[in-house]
C-alpha cells in the first residue's frame, strides 16, 4: 500500500512542483497546518541548518523536506513520531527514486507515541519524503526531528579518547561542557547511558542539567555514548563535552579534569587556545 500511494504522489510531484510547493523556509523549525495549505497535495520545505524540527498538522498528500548539508561526508540523523496517523518516511536518491527509511505506526489511544529514528551517510543535500496514511485524522500530527553532525566519528573510532585539537576545539564549540564524576554506568544494545554528578557546569546550551533542589550545589543528568564503546567505571574527575541530539546529551570528550586542565595551560603558553 505504502509502496503504491508513494509512486503515485512522486509522479504527480513532478508536474504540479511549480503550483503546489511553498515558500521557502530557512528557519530552524517549522509547523504547518495542511488547512493553510488548502489540501495542496504536495509540500516543499527547504532547511539550511544543523538542527530542527518540522511540525506537520492535519498532514494531506505528502511532504518533502530537503536538509542542505555541506559539500563533504557528514551524518544525518532523523527521529519521526506521528499522533492519531501513520506515516511514511522515504529518500530521494540522486536518480529521483524513492528509498524507505521507515514507516511509523498509529498510536493507540491512551498509548506511547510511536517514534523512530535512524542516522545515516549524507553529502550535500538530502531530499526526504513525509507521507501520512489516507484518511487521517484534523487531530494527526507529524514531527520529524534533524541533526547534521559535521564531523562525524563511526565505529571504534567514535570510541577513542579526543586528540588535543579536538578537545580544544569541543571546549568552545559543545553544547554542553560540563566537570564532574560518573556515578553509575548502565549498558544496553541501544546506547551506554552514564549517570553523572556535576560540579560545575561551564556551559550548557539547554537547560538539560538541573539541580533537583534549587539549593543544591550540584547538578545531574544522563549522558549517553555508542553501545559498541566499553564503558569503565572511575573515581576521576572528567570534563563532559558534547552535544544535546533529539533531547538528550550525547559525550562526545571526556578528559580527567587533570589532563584538560594541563592541556590549556600548556595551549596558552603556545597561543593555541580557542577560546578562554
Amino acid at each position: 500500500m505504502w509502496g503504491l500511494r508513494l509512486q503515485n504522489t512522486l509522479g504527480l510531484f513532478v508536474t504540479l512542483l511549480i503550483h503546489l510547493t511553498l515558500s521557502l523556509d530557512y528557519d530552524c523549525d517549522h509547523e504547518l497546518w495542511d488547512e493553510v495549505t488548502q489540501g495542496r497535495l504536495v509540500k516543499n520545505l527547504e532547511f539550511s541548518c544543523t538542527s530542527g524540527r518540522v511540525t506537520w498538522h492535519a498532514p494531506y498528500g505528502g511532504l518533502f523536506i530537503e536538509i542542505k548539508g555541506p559539500l563533504k561526508e557528514h551524518k544525518l540523523c532523523i527521529k519521526a513520531e506521528s499522533i492519531h496517523t501513520s506515516a511514511l518516511i522515504s529518500s530521494i536518491g540522486n536518480n529521483g527514486r524513492p528509498k524507505r527509511l521507515f514507516t511509523i505506526e498509529e498510536t493507540p489511544k491512551n498509548g506511547r507515541q510511536h517514534t523512530h529514528s535512524m542516522c545515516f551517510p549524507a553529502y550535500g543535500s538530502t531530499l526526504l519524503f513525509m507521507e501520512p496514511a489516507t484518511g487521517a485524522f484534523v487531530s494527526a500530527k507529524i514531527i520529524l526531528d534533524y541533526d547534521v553532525d559535521l564531523n562525524p566519528k563511526y565505529g571504534e573510532d567514535a570510541c577513542s579518547p579526543c586528540t588535543d585539537e579536538e578537545l580544544l576545539y569541543n571546549y568552545c564549540s559543545s553544547d554542553f561542557v560540563a566537570i564532574g564524576h560518573v556515578t553509575a554506568i548502565d549498558s544496553s544494545p541501544a546506547a551506554n547511558r552514564l549517570s553523572v554528578k556535576i560540579d560545575m557546569l561551564k556551559q550548557q546550551s539547554s537547560k538539560y542539567f538541573k539541580k533537583h533542589q534549587e539549593a543544591d550545589k550540584y547538578y545531574t543528568g544522563k549522558l549517553y555514548t555508542p553501545s559498541h564503546c566499553k564503558m569503565e567505571h572511575s573515581n576521576d574527575k572528567f570534563v563532559f563535552m558534547g552535544k544535546i541530539k533529539f533531547n538528550r546529551a550525547e559525550l562526545v570528550c571526556a578528559p580527567t579534569y587533570e589532563d584538560f586542565a594541563d592541556l590549556q595551560k600548556r595551549s596558552k603558553l603556545k597561543g593555541t587556545t580557542l577560546c578562554s
